[in-house]
């Protein structure tokens, strides 16, 4: 893909970053305390009423705001854990001196609930806040993604001690995210696949000044796969939050860590920078014993990575037998425990920021910087490792009512000495990619429509991969991915207490022919200012990531060079043709049989082609005086008809029947749709209650599943079947072969008692001496016969048994998957057998489900807060045939229990001991999903941090994650996570 298109773009958006006039200003200077104590609280948010103009309070409490508007007007003085207290500006230089007392911040604001600045209580969604307050106080040393652990409706998933997924209401997976993750309108979710990288994030706690999180569908302005919610890391601005800051940790685990974030504004407070820098490492958690989780599961482990050959644009399973070692036994494993998968990580990031604000109504702030980690990733086929380094640099400019960004997301996908792979196959999977993201957006007022307020834009993402073939294989040419959308809300204010809220978008992919449009509209009544209520209905489209749609690899070796799954996405269709003429490819065999004829088992005569020839040399090299006997019959024999056992096809991905290999269709858009009831309100002035009841449909599902059958021989006896059968076969030819000499020798004999006795031959052979012992001709014949052939045929049987032994001992492996019908789709005529894997789409499958979040928070004084909160859904199961499921085709999960609960309390004085405990439940639920199927149990985790504030410059923590260090996995066959007590030193400077 040609990218260089772009640079008109950016020129022209660089430009306007240029426009804006300096006004003069006026200054307001002043400190902010708390009234029980009167020491000064930092954090402070100091804006001029209905503006987002402002400032915040330095770390005593202090601040200074520059304005180009002239006084008067009214300052709103906010923040968390204390009542809001507006205070009149009169002239230029007025000095201000406030006081707060406990309680809840009605003046809070949020962006991320309509890409514009909104009160909390006002905006359309349901919406948490953790404040720097939190987050300063949090156990959460090394990621900050596990704050979001006691949000109500966010699921977070800590699949490593460095690798964390997050969900939200539409449910949860081992692999990508349906919730939209952003640092200051920066996208953390890579658009190739879809995947949150927590450890590639570059995320700090130090520059975090909120973390706002958005329940529910939010595609409407954010673009499709955005079902779940929105999570917007917000980072401090230089101009606002000035000073230094180090913090440093080591704990349990080896872990080891530190981040600084330095940042200056001049005195005008029109021109910042800061920088960040942080490091981080220490082991992790891995399997304790791979050999017992591959003997539960199959789930396969590498001692090798090598880079994959390449023929025919494509990963060669052949040619990468004997490619080029990247890793050895010893790099995966190099304390030896026989354990490959890596115990250990890595993660540093760096940023760079500057900012201008030359005036009110203009703001201009460039950034870059780069990412690196390594960590392990978990998809239902297994296990996998990336390491890489993102590149990025983001621009973006506010003037007036006017907003355009731009960034860049380059990532090297790891290199030779650092590959990115699956354990599964051994192969590297080169990751390159490169994200581009445009924005342009207009706020203004239609005051003569119910003096409505509204938002309109546009959004341009273009995702660039270049794989190498080992990933996008064949497409790897034609794997453009771009969404353009367009968008736009508007406030309605229809009544003194009611607004509505209108959005609508469009948007358009490259790879789907049509573009399609999502509405939304909330009506929300102010019932008091400190009361709420939203009523309203969202709807947002669903579509491919890169990697659905161009994905072209094989995912899983389970026998090397013989036997894999390959992965196709939904740019290639699966077609499979006609269910009477399809074939069953069997693995290591080289053959294929008719599908329709699975019934009857593996035909005896592949196992008789296979080991005839070896068979019958070990029978003549014992007997040698058989060969000139059974040659004849052995050398136009064909082998026995019939089969042994039974070939069951079902599919890999979940062991159910599959009885049939349907073919597949082109990516098309899905939706979700949701209505949602919800309140919010404080009561005093100290507590605060929220209540969401939601209703989600998921229609036109698209589903990572096994597209072809499996074969599975089944109640097979190979030896004895083919053993029997051979001789069944031979009998006839050997009593025929024997039966002449047998004649002759007998009658002969026969003869010589006649002439010794004197009686005529006739009456010998006729039987009368049978009493004597001497039976008729025939019956002696017959007998001579049968003792003469049956050690023969003995000897043939014996000598195919041991054949079959053999050939079950070579090929009885491959048994749980001896055969496929293979698509279309996937390579053909290579010896290797191939599973076919996708993507398929059920365009009329509707799922449904109804859930609910509550929450409270309650402020005792400005220092001790409690809060608790709960989340409950109405089901988490579909199973096919129970009366709940919605009539879909297959077996669908949300991943994520019914009921969960969490409680705590935090204690944060501006100095002395500082303390912040939480405890979380989960109920138990089921979950398929490959390997990773199974009952997850029952959780119940105490999360703790003790602090101690020497002074406004240095505090030192000692965090506690499980503190009952209660063994869990976030699935079933993940490695198990357990305490990790870390002590960390924070100064100020």
């Amino acid at each position: 893909m040609n990218i260089k298109f772009l640079n008109k773009h950016v020129l022209a958006f660089m430009a306007v970053m240029l426009l804006g006039s300096v006004y003069s200003q006026s200054q307001v200077s002043g400190s902010v305390s708390d009234s029980d104590n009167m020491a000064g609280i930092p954090g402070v948010n100091v804006v001029i009423e209905g503006t987002s103009v402002g400032t915040v309070t330095d770390f005593d409490g202090n601040f200074v705001l520059n304005s180009n508007q002239a006084p008067p007007f009214n300052l709103v003085i906010s923040y968390v854990g204390y009542s809001a207290q507006t205070v009149s500006v009169t002239s230029s230089g007025q000095d201000i001196s406030v006081s707060l007392s406990a309680g809840q911040n009605l003046e809070e604001v949020v962006i991320s609930a309509g890409r514009k600045e909104q009160k909390v209580l006002e905006a359309p969604a349901s919406i948490s806040v953790i404040s720097a307050r939190t987050i300063e106080n949090s156990p959460n040393v090394t990621d900050p993604v596990r704050l979001l652990a006691n949000i109500p409706g966010v699921q977070i998933q800590q699949q490593t001690a460095n690798t964390l997924n997050v969900e939200m209401r539409a449910g949860s997976g081992v692999f990508g995210t349906s919730t939209f993750l952003v640092k200051d309108n920066r996208y953390m979710v890579t658009p190739s696949a879809g995947l949150f990288q927590s450890y590639q994030a570059g995320l700090s706690n130090l520059d975090l000044a909120t973390v706002e999180v958005v329940r529910g569908p939010a595609g409407v302005l954010y673009g499709p796969g955005v079902t779940s919610g929105v999570v917007h890391f917000r980072t401090k601005s230089p101009i606002d939050y000035e000073g230094n800051s180090m913090s440093v940790w080591a704990g349990e685990m080896a872990a080891i860590g530190t981040e600084i974030r330095v940042a200056q504004a001049n005195n005008d407070k029109t021109f910042g920078w800061k920088i960040n820098a942080k490091v981080s490492m220490g082991d992790d958690f891995v399997y304790e014993n791979e050999a017992a989780i591959t003997a539960k599961t199959g789930m396969p482990f590498t001692t090798t990575v090598r880079q994959p050959a390449i023929s025919n644009k494509m990963v060669d399973p052949v040619g990468s037998l004997s490619s080029r070692v990247l890793l050895n036994e010893n790099d995966l494993d190099p304390d030896g425990d026989g354990n490959m998968m890596i115990n250990d990580y890595s993660n540093m990031s760096f940023d760079a920021h500057l900012e201008w604000r030359p005036s009110d109504n203009s703001t201009y702030k460039v950034a870059g910087g780069l990412n690196n980690g390594r960590g392990a990733f978990f998809n239902s086929q297994g296990v996998g490792y990336t390491q890489g380094t993102t590149v990025w640099a983001q621009a973006q400019a506010r003037i007036g009512g006017f907003y355009a960004q731009a960034f860049l997301d380059s990532n090297n996908g790891g290199k030779d000495t650092e590959p990115t792979f699956l354990y599964a196959t051994g192969l590297r999977q080169v990751a390159k990619r490169q994200a581009i993201q445009l924005q342009l957006q207009y706020s203004f007022d239609m005051p003569w429509l119910f003096d409505s307020e509204w938002t309109a834009g546009w959004d341009y993402n273009n995702t660039y991969s270049d794989s190498a073939h080992t990933l996008y294989g064949r497409n790897e040419d034609s794997d453009d991915y771009i969404i353009n959308g367009f968008y736009g809300q508007g406030t309605l204010h229809m009544a003194e207490k009611m607004d509505l809220v209108v959005a609508g978008r469009y948007d358009y992919v490259n790879f789907i022919s049509t573009g399609e449009f999502a509405p939304s509209a909330t009506l929300v009544y102010k019932a008091s200012p400190k009361s709420t209520w939203r009523v309203g209905y969202r709807k947002t489209l669903t579509a491919n990531s890169a990697l659905g749609q161009y994905i072209d690899f094989p995912v899983a070796a389970l026998a090397p060079g013989i036997l894999d799954v390959w992965l196709v996405g939904q740019h290639s269709n699966h077609q499979f043709g006609d269910p009477a003429s399809q074939m069953i490819e069997l693995a290591g065999l080289g053959l294929s049989i008719p599908s329709t004829s699975a019934g009857g088992g593996l035909p005896l005569a592949i196992p008789y082609g296979a080991v005839a020839s070896a068979s019958l040399a070990g029978l003549y090299a014992a007997a040698p005086t058989l060969a000139p006997v059974l040659n004849p019959f052995f050398a136009t024999y064909q082998g026995p008809s019939g089969g042994s056992g039974s070939l069951n096809p079902y599919n890999l991905f979940n062991g159910e029947a599959m009885p049939s290999s349907d073919d597949t269709y082109g990516a098309r858009f899905g939706s979700v749709s949701n209505f949602e009831l919800g309140w919010t309100g404080v009561i005093g002035d100290k507590l605060k209650l929220s209540a969401d009841i939601y209703t989600y449909e998921n229609k036109g599902f698209t589903y990572f599943q096994a597209i072809g059958q499996t074969f599975a021989l089944v109640g097979s006896d190979i030896p004895n079947d083919l053993a029997a059968a051979v001789m069944a076969d031979v009998t006839p030819y050997v009593t025929s072969a024997v039966t002449p000499g047998v004649t002759a020798a007998v009658t002969t004999a026969y003869q010589g008692i006649a002439a010794l006795y004197g009686y005529p031959f006739s009456v010998v052979a006729s039987g009368a001496l049978a009493a004597a012992g001497v039976p008729s001709l025939a019956n002696a014949i017959a007998a001579t016969v049968t003792s003469t052939a049956t050690p023969i045929i003995q000897g043939v049987g014996g000598a195919f048994q041991a054949g079959g032994q053999g050939f079950v001992g070579q090929l009885g492996p491959l048994f749980a998957a001896l055969g496929t019908v293979e698509s279309s789709a996937v390579p053909q005529g290579d010896g290797v057998t191939h599973i076919p894997a996708g993507y398929r789409t059920y365009g009329d499958a509707t799922r449904s489900h109804w859930g609910g979040d509550v929450s409270m928070d309650y402020f005792v004084n400005s220092d001790v807060r409690l809060w608790a909160n709960a989340s409950w859904l109405s089901q988490n199961e579909w199973v096919p045939g129970e009366d709940d499921d919605d009539d879909l085709p297959y077996y669908s999960s949300l991943n994520a229990p019914t009921f969960k609960w969490r409680l705590g309390m935090d204690y944060t004085p501006p100095s002395g001991f500082n303390m912040a405990v939480s405890f979380m439940h989960d109920d138990k639920f089921y979950t398929d999903q490959g390997f990773f199927t199974g009952m997850v149990e029952t959780k119940n985790l105490i999360d703790l941090n003790v602090g101690y504030k020497f002074s406004r410059n240095m505090r030192f923590d000692i965090s506690a994650q499980n503190l009952g260090n209660t063994p869990y996995s976030a699935f079933p066959n993940m490695p198990l996570i357990k305490r990790r007590i870390i002590g960390k030193v924070t100064y100020n400077f």
